[in-house]
């Protein structure tokens, strides 16, 4: 994991920033061989990206102020938790591998969520003011409540508790595909699904273990690598 102003500072990503659209496709449809790490008392990234933000809120309070909607939990996952949640977003620019790997080991149930709009928004500005102005324009990220999703529920099974990957698409985007039927066993940092062109993903915790207690390793504006980097720390109160 590096800072935006480090990972953007090097040569490589310099040098893909300045290629012409048309190389970008297979930029973000590359799929490298990673190393498979395990580590039972933690979250690794499930995607690559840039982290908007990570924060514990109430699943009924806005997490942050958007144009368009309230921005809560119960509306990006359209249904009703109760406890407070730990939510940790991921964008995905054009720079990054679209492969996303499963923060724990764990069973996948998935749901597409269709959108709620004609067609879907665009992430766009988000993507601008990321790569161009090293700035998070939250303001504009509506779209994660009108978009096409896949909501995962991951079950952990050493805290006996679940918790969401919910991946939201650009208006581009015509694909998020699963790996495998829903309901099937992945390994720790194993691949799992991928989203064509855009986007961006959301870990939510909720609290329902209480003797549990999640602890981010990364802020905002951080750059992670889907599989490489740890983001939670996972202890026992």
């Amino acid at each position: 994991m590096e800072s935006m102003s480090s990972y953007l500072s090097r040569s490589d990503v310099k040098k893909m920033m300045t290629t012409p659209t048309s190389e970008w496709l297979n930029h973000m449809t590359r799929d490298p061989i990673r190393a498979t790490y395990y580590d039972k008392d933690a979250f690794y990234a499930p995607s690559d990206g840039f982290v908007l933000y990570s924060k514990i809120v109430d699943p009924n309070k806005d997490i942050i102020d958007v144009k368009g909607g309230k921005y809560t939990i119960n509306n990006l996952l359209r249904e009703e938790i109760k406890e407070k949640c730990l939510i940790l977003s991921i964008f995905m620019t054009f720079l990054d591998v679209h492969v996303n790997r499963l923060p724990t080991s764990g069973f996948v149930k998935y749901e597409k969520m269709p959108s709620l709009k004609v067609t879907n928004l665009s992430m766009r500005p988000i993507e601008s003011g990321i790569l161009e102005k090293m700035g998070v324009p939250k303001a504009q990220m509506s779209y994660s409540l009108f978009n096409e999703a896949m909501k995962n529920e991951i079950f952990l099974n050493n805290i006996k508790q679940k918790y969401y990957l919910l991946q939201i698409a650009d208006f581009e985007v015509e694909v998020i595909a699963p790996f495998h039927e829903s309901g099937a066993f992945y390994t720790q940092c194993e691949r799992f699904s991928t989203v064509r062109m855009g986007s961006q993903v959301d870990l939510i915790i909720p609290f329902i273990n209480k003797s549990i207690k999640f602890s981010p390793l990364v802020v905002e504006k951080w750059h992670v690598e889907a599989g490489i980097d740890r983001i939670i720390k996972i202890s026992r109160n």
